[in-house]
């Protein structure tokens, strides 16, 4: 082949933008002369070893600064912390694009761009900014509901834990999240490791934790009436307490089950009892709460016996309308 014809070869591919096929965040590089299928399918949202080991070599950032000189040299002030001074603008565009997504509920849009932003950071040879590793990690972590869109979640952690210093606020909803995840298996050391770990989730699942429950409680308000014990129930229900109440019946159902979610529809019934007694009347709440199945255990029963015991010690002298209603309860593994 002739020179000249390489020349122009080379020409033809700057001009069209030709450049090495991107390693999926967090993918270990193929082997050569292997293509990596899976990047055919488009991104896979996870962060790359390669990019947290440069991470670890780095001077983290996010320190607290009142000038250039509170910072290393890679490191500029910007607004009282210390940020990397090389970026790549086109990655904070698509970093900016990403939260909008996770903002409007298009979280898996959301990961992919944030994945895109990984890889132009990394083809520009510039580090991800701290707020930017902990978001895409912390809504990985959020809405993971796989085994390995958790693993996923976990790099991208080890990526914001890595490259922040400790106190670095975005660290915090990435703590949190990975928190709720303990039971599955995570082993927590593996992000004290001086090299970032190929995988984090390697012990054995674990019984969950009362925070690693979200509950719902479908209670509308009932139609053409608003009642004060009806409010006060549905509040009940919601409290800290009532939560707790619903999630530790879960968790009684996962030791069953083992399954990330539970589901029962319930109907409450809601009455007052005259009591007479002498110089004053009171008037005592009474709630029952039904099954709607036959279940003799799991999730359902355990709610029928935890709910009026929510309301034992709540003794207020009140008159109420009597009403009943059918309420759904949900909880899962967050």
């Amino acid at each position: 082949m002739s020179h000249r014809w390489i020349l122009a070869l080379v020409l033809t591919c700057s001009i069209a933008g030709c450049r090495p096929k991107a390693e999926p965040l967090g993918a270990e590089p193929s082997p050569e002369g292997q293509e990596d299928e899976s990047a055919e399918e488009g991104p896979t949202p996870v962060d790359d070893r390669g990019q947290r080991a440069q991470a670890s070599r780095r001077p983290p950032a996010g320190s607290t600064c009142s000038g250039r000189d509170d910072c290393t040299s890679d490191q500029v002030c910007v607004e009282h912390r210390c940020q990397y001074r090389d970026t790549s603008v086109a990655a904070e565009v698509l970093a900016a694009a990403a939260e909008a997504q996770a903002e409007a509920g298009d979280w898996e849009g959301a990961i992919d761009t944030y994945q895109l932003a990984f890889d132009r950071f990394r083809e520009q040879d510039a580090p991800v900014p701290p707020d930017i590793a902990c978001g895409a990690a912390e809504l990985i972590l959020r809405t993971a509901r796989d085994a390995e869109a958790r693993e996923r979640g976990a790099r991208t952690a080890d990526h914001c834990f890595r490259s922040t210093v400790p106190g670095f606020p975005g660290r915090v909803a990435v703590r949190r999240a990975l928190a709720r995840l303990r039971y599955e298996g995570l082993d927590i050391t593996t992000f004290d490791g001086d090299e970032p770990a190929e995988r984090f989730f390697t012990g054995e699942q674990s019984r969950p934790t009362v925070d690693a429950v979200q509950v719902s409680v479908q209670m509308p308000e009932l139609e053409g009436r608003e009642l004060s014990s009806h409010t006060a129930v549905r509040e009940r229900l919601e409290s800290e307490d009532g939560q707790r109440a619903i999630a530790e019946c879960f968790i009684s159902d996962w030791d069953e089950r083992h399954d990330r979610s539970a589901s029962a529809e319930l109907v409450i019934r809601f009455a007052t009892r005259l009591r007479d007694m002498g110089s004053y009347d009171v008037y005592e709440p009474e709630l029952e709460v039904s099954q709607t199945t036959t279940a003799e255990s799991g999730f359902e029963p355990c709610l029928a016996g935890a709910i009026p015991a929510l309301f034992s010690e709540d003794r207020r002298s009140a008159r109420g309308e009597a009403w009943n209603q059918a309420v759904q309860i949900t909880a899962r593994i967050q």
